[in-house]
């Protein structure tokens, strides 16, 4: 079979990620066939764990860029929240409006909590969360159609903007590589180590490697063509 070329070195990570997942899956798929092989599982096993940290570093990125989007979801959440309530008060049945009342009377007194600073907008969220969830409380919110699910969206939102915070968090702390440093490491292991392993072994055990080997050179392949398109444009 014609020899596995190299990955290309303009790669962007995403693409990266998807073709070390890709040969991942396909090793799995052809481990039995190839047979024990000590230096292309502990190749394999390196190549799944850059793998692994490459997407953990996009997904720290991703959350630490999203952190405005998240706070901007969770303001929208609150004013949900409050806008239902208010409705209540106005358009519900008769035996809603008390109701109604009282659970609008205790977010009154958040008003304006989206127009604060991050850290204290988080803690008003939580003294908000724990006062609707106080006996009483809860059972008002309960009563009135779709306030639990608002109260709900809201906490799922705030979940959401604390784990933003803790990536932007851990980026500035340099805790794990950046997707950057991780991709030298990937496309070198995978150039310099693995498909030049996989060149020489399909060529002397074909019977065992060929299909392993034909599938990364597809992978790489198909990788390749998309760095190739992108530069033409």
């Amino acid at each position: 079979m014609a020899k596995i070329g190299k990955v290309a070195g303009a790669i962007q990570i995403a693409e990266l990620g998807t073709l070390a997942q890709a040969i991942g899956a396909r090793y799995d798929e052809n481990a039995a066939k190839i047979g024990e092989d000590r230096i292309l599982s502990a190749l394999m096993v390196s190549e799944k764990k850059e793998s692994t940290a490459l997407i953990s570093a996009m997904n720290r990125t991703k959350s630490a860029s999203s952190l405005v989007e998240k706070d901007n979801a969770r303001d929208e959440a609150i004013s949900a929240l409050f806008d239902m309530a208010k409705a209540y008060t106005l358009l519900g049945t008769a035996s809603q409006k008390p109701t109604a009342v009282k659970v609008s009377s205790l977010l009154d007194k958040y008003k304006g909590i989206a127009h604060l600073n991050n850290a204290t907008e988080s803690a008003k969220i939580a003294s908000l969360l724990e006062d609707l969830d106080k006996e009483g409380n809860k059972e008002a919110v309960e009563e009135l159609p779709n306030l639990a699910e608002a109260v709900a969206a809201v906490k799922s939102a705030e979940e959401a903007f604390l784990a933003a915070v803790k990536a932007q968090e851990d980026e500035k702390l340099g805790l794990g590589d950046n997707a950057s440093a991780v991709k030298k490491r990937l496309v070198s292991l995978l150039n310099d180590k693995l498909i030049p392993y996989l060149n020489i072994a399909s060529d002397v055990f074909a019977e065992n490697y060929s299909a392993f080997s034909e599938q990364v050179s597809l992978a790489v392949t198909k990788s390749n063509s998309v760095v190739t398109q992108r530069a033409k444009k």
